[in-house]
């Protein structure tokens, strides 16, 4: 694996001669990578689980209701 260093001198090199539009792409991309980092969080199963277990609740409410009256509004034919 290359060093910090060497990584950062890479991506030093390897942006000189770009354009401007992608410049401007790069800078995005770099924004995007340093608030990614600033959100890591621990990961925590707990409240995933719930979070997953609340959401399951609220989609079978959600499909419940869509098709309270199915039969009604599309009878076969």
């Amino acid at each position: 694996m290359e060093s910090p260093v060497d990584l950062k001198q890479l991506i030093t090199e390897g942006i000189k001669d770009l354009p401007q539009s992608y410049l401007s792409e790069v800078a995005d991309f770099v924004l995007f990578m340093r608030r990614k980092a600033r959100q890591q969080q621990p990961f925590d199963t707990a409240s995933i689980g719930e979070e997953l277990r609340q959401m399951s609740i609220h989609e079978m409410q959600h499909l419940e209701e869509e098709f309270a009256d199915f039969d009604q509004r599309f009878p076969k034919e």
